[in-house]
């Protein structure tokens, strides 16, 4: 797609890959705790070193079971497997982006990336929607590929409504110039009453 600055195809995937969220929450979550277990740990071992150690822990009631087995036992190394199973698992989760909340937007220049929040795209589009003469309400679904706009009337005669909405939802995304423009699809609904 093309604006006033020329063709943006080549900073595309530069703004999907600048507009995906990062898995932060989670990681700081996880890192976090690890880290105060593993502070805990080395104080535990430290002061045991040294022959006063912070916290009296039986070592055979911590253990349990797990005491009289050998490592090379086929339990204890399944254990291990499905531990290191699932590290990997929440590693490689870690290192996918998130879900999309934004659509990135044509700017005309390569070193800029400027995108809209989804959810206040659909707001806007839906407010649009409503301002057409003979519509109640509108929701807004969707996102990068396909916006679904879903209007509600109560006039009974609807010919040329449905394109109406089109035009104007189809007007302000063209406006705005996504650089992957979403399909719109307009459904119209007539209310009684």
């Amino acid at each position: 797609m093309t604006s006033a600055g020329g063709d943006n195809r080549g900073s595309g995937p530069k703004a999907r890959r600048a507009l995906r969220p990062r898995r932060t929450t989670p990681g700081v979550i996880v890192a976090a705790l690890l880290a105060v277990a593993g502070i805990l740990v080395a104080i535990q071992a430290v002061s045991a070193a040294l022959g006063h150690p912070l916290w009296n822990v039986p070592h055979s009631a911590f253990a349990g079971p797990a005491q009289d087995r050998h490592w090379a036992d086929s339990g204890t190394l399944a254990v291990a497997g499905a531990v290191a199973f699932v590290g990997l698992v929440l590693i490689l989760i870690g290192l996918k982006p998130g879900r999309p909340r934004h659509i990135p937007l044509a700017s005309g220049d390569d070193s800029l990336v400027i995108g809209v929040r989804l959810r206040s795209l659909r707001r806007s589009l839906a407010w649009l929607a409503e301002d057409v003469a003979g519509i109640d309400s509108a929701k807004v679904r969707g996102g990068r590929r396909t916006v679904r706009v879903r209007a509600t009337t109560r006039l009974r005669d609807t010919a040329g409504l449905r394109e109406s909405v089109h035009a104007v939802v189809q007007e302000r995304l063209d406006a705005l110039d996504p650089h992957w423009p979403p399909r719109v699809k307009v459904r119209l609904r007539r209310k009684e009453g």
